[in-house]
């Protein structure tokens, strides 16, 4: 079977195919009819074949509640009835990888093989789980692993605690400094934006979810006019759309919207927020403070490359010339830079870490001076050369650590996400790198210098000062928790405790043998070559 521009295949026609030497194949893009979900093919020689859908979640509150749900939707779904699909699938599966990621404005649920009908086994889960969860008819698994409240402390002691996955996991994430100076950074930057939210969730927030809101999320953002699917490795592309049209898109068509539209995202305003300074109870010894600059949008992909190549020549070492001479300001034990991408508008960070005393205010002046400098003709191109080359190389090694079919349907989420036609817009790099190397000697990096570090109308900073009392985030759920116990009488302490012994009995109580059969196995027939033969 020929995929060719306008031609339709088991309910999706081709909307566009390309060349794409960078994965040494082709790739092409299709959209589902009915559903309107999109499909992007990567079609190459790798026997590892990958899956992957990504749903467009950007938070409108800091409860968490994508993160809540990606792991809720692995608990078991309407055609597979097990609490736990996955880890039973682990044991009898030839899977590459399996997982799921939330991000600031994204959820992914990718997934590789190396045998074609192991990969539509797991497509067959994942699929029934995000589009048909249990948790419809199971509350058990948004108290599991969202929050509940329990009874802590002593018999009779009347105290109550929130539990719940996710909630604890949240109260040792953002116990790093480092991870609450960039949540503050991306609030002072986006402040009218679903950046400015925890996606994670805030261990405050999270027991405010209830649990109409979580199904009603789940209505508005797991229909498959909101999702992105990636195919890619060599295999029979006809039998993987027609399983997906027969056995999932196709039945699940519905019209965009009919549950209430999804939650927006869009671009923010130019700001210039400085002096945030967040208390934190650590060490002193973890005071840290940024910059961060917003470079463009995620539609500028050549120049996101730059300001990768950029940060690693003036940053990327104690020696390069920016970092060298911001640590000789004695700033901050250590200085360092990246680009937060993978988002609608990428942005610059300069950190500093460790600081000296009064270094948060000294960081930007110390930073303008530093990089007037290298713009006004200090910046090595020599030494700008090389951080090119080794991007490049690295681009081309695809030294990803994981499948490559699942790193490269994260990348291309990084432009697909906020532009229908820019499936391919992150995949791709041989003409940037190209054009960056003539632009070299041009200006370009200097002029680059000034337009994002020092004539820039879109730039905050943030602080975490360590202290030795601080208010804690818990405080607000802690004032909850104690007007709760205010009002406890036999009647709610019984109801709680009853509750609490309901979720303990679900979660001990074995799958039955019937649920444990629906599960998808792998037969003797299914084991011979791993490599499909691809008819593209």
């Amino acid at each position: 079977m020929e995929l060719t521009p306008c031609k339709t295949v088991h309910g999706f026609t081709v909307r566009a195919t390309s060349d794409l030497p960078e994965i040494d194949g082709r790739a092409y893009v299709l959209d589902h009819n009915a559903s309107r979900a999109q499909l992007l093919y990567l079609q190459n020689d790798d026997a590892n074949k990958a899956f992957s859908i990504a749903f467009k979640t950007p938070p409108a509150n800091d409860t968490g509640v994508f993160h809540i749900l990606e792991h809720s939707v692995l608990c078991g779904s309407d055609k597979f009835p097990v609490k736990e699909p996955f880890v039973n699938l682990l044991k009898s599966s030839m899977q590459t990888f399996l997982n799921a990621m939330t991000y600031p404005d994204k959820t992914i649920y990718p997934v590789a093989s190396t045998n074609e009908q192991d990969l539509l086994n797991l497509m067959d889960v994942y699929l029934d789980a995000v589009l048909h969860p249990a948790i419809f008819h199971k509350r058990a698994i948004f108290e599991q692993e969202g929050w509940h409240v329990e009874l802590a402390g002593e018999e009779g002691s009347g105290k109550l605690a929130y539990n719940g996955v996710v909630y604890n996991e949240m109260k040792g994430a953002l116990s790093d400094p480092e991870s609450i100076l960039y949540d503050e950074l991306s609030a002072a930057l986006f402040p009218d934006t679903a950046y400015r939210f925890e996606s994670g969730g805030k261990p405050s927030a999270i027991p405010t979810l209830s649990y109409e809101e979580f199904l009603d999320t789940h209505r508005r953002h797991y229909n498959l006019a909101n999702a992105k699917i990636v195919l890619y490795g060599n295999m029979d592309i006809e039998r993987f759309l027609a399983f997906l049209d027969e056995r999932y898109l196709a039945p699940d068509a519905t019209e965009a919207g009919a549950d209430g539209a999804p939650n927006p995202l869009e671009l923010q305003a130019p700001v210039m927020s400085f002096g945030n300074k967040t208390p934190m109870k650590t060490a002193p010894e973890n005071a840290c403070c940024a910059v961060g600059f917003v470079a463009g949008t995620a539609a500028d992909r050549e120049r996101m490359i730059a300001m990768d190549i950029l940060l690693d020549a003036i940053f990327g070492s104690n020696e390069a010339p920016a970092k060298r001479a911001l640590l000789d300001e004695n700033l901050a034990c250590d200085i360092v830079a990246y680009m937060a991408d993978a988002m609608l508008q990428p942005f610059a960070v300069v950190q500093a870490k460790g600081l000296e005393e009064g270094a948060a205010e000294r960081l930007r002046p110390a930073l303008s001076r530093v990089l007037t400098e290298l713009a006004d003709g200090a910046l090595d191109h020599d030494v700008v050369a090389a951080a090119l080359s080794h991007a490049e190389f690295v681009m081309r090694e695809q030294n990803f650590g994981i499948a490559d079919g699942v790193a490269l349907a994260c990348s291309c989420m990084a432009g697909w996400l906020y532009d229908d036609d820019a499936a391919l817009d992150y995949l791709r790099y041989e003409d940037a790198f190209e054009s960056l190397r003539k632009k070299l000697d041009e200006g370009y990096f200097e002029q680059l210098i000034r337009e994002v570090f020092l004539e820039n109308d879109h730039v905050a900073d943030a602080e975490v000062v360590p202290v030795d009392k601080a208010p804690d985030d818990d405080d607000a759920a802690a004032t909850r928790l104690a007007q709760m116990e205010r009002e406890l009488d036999d009647e709610r302490i019984a109801a709680i405790e009853a509750d609490v012994a309901a979720l303990r009995r679900a979660q001990e109580e074995p799958d039955s043998p019937e649920a444990l059969a629906t599960l998808p196995r792998m037969h003797a027939s299914d084991i011979g070559s791993t490599r499909a033969t691809s008819s593209n």
